[in-house]
């Protein structure tokens, strides 16, 4: 009996310790995902991964890393697994079960965050690696070390990602304000 409340103690524990973090996984489940459905199922599956393998979790202090890689890595895996889709058409409608639910708008979502639109639209600009480095490290805040864990690549490489993504956004933005300033 004691071995099984320790447990649930655990449980308990790790519980509390992913809470403050919840809104951040949700948020970059609905980045990576383009409908809303979408990114409750992933952020649910991610939670149920963390909680499940929450005896891996080293260092405590970088949960908030640790379950976003592991968010991320889900999503990789589903986006590697998808198939070309193929829709059988039965005289002039299709089959059922082999239409795909129509895909949701992240651009609305962000424009309910106050993002003005010449950002969303250089941030969709972005190859999608360094549009999920930039909006974790500028919107979701954070730091170097918590962005290598969770894109699973080297400091490093997250820097050289930022700069490119940083360089390419003020590019856009110096290109639409250009154009902007020509049409009036």
């Amino acid at each position: 009996m004691r071995a099984d409340e320790e447990r649930k103690l655990d449980a308990h524990r790790f519980t509390r310790l992913i809470e403050p973090h919840l809104d951040v996984l949700h948020r970059l489940a609905r980045r990576l995902t383009a409908t809303r459905a979408d990114a409750e199922d992933l952020a649910q599956e991610a939670l149920v991964r963390a909680f499940e393998r929450r005896a891996s979790l080293r260092e405590p202090a970088r949960v908030r890393a640790w379950m976003l890689a592991l968010a991320r890595n889900l999503h990789l895996n589903r986006v590697r697994d998808e198939k070309p889709h193929l829709l059988v058409l039965s005289g002039d409608r299709p089959v059922e079960g082999t239409a795909r639910e129509p895909r949701g708008d992240l651009e609305r979502e962000l424009l309910d965050r106050h993002l003005p639109d010449e950002l969303l639209l250089a941030l969709r600009a972005l190859p999608e690696e360094q549009a999920t480095a930039i909006w974790l490290r500028e919107v979701e805040g954070l730091s170097y070390e918590e962005l290598a864990e969770a894109m699973g690549t080297p400091i490093g490489t997250v820097r050289s990602r930022l700069a490119r993504a940083r360089t390419a956004l003020l590019e856009r933005l110096r290109e639409g304000a250009k154009a902007a300033g020509g049409a009036e």
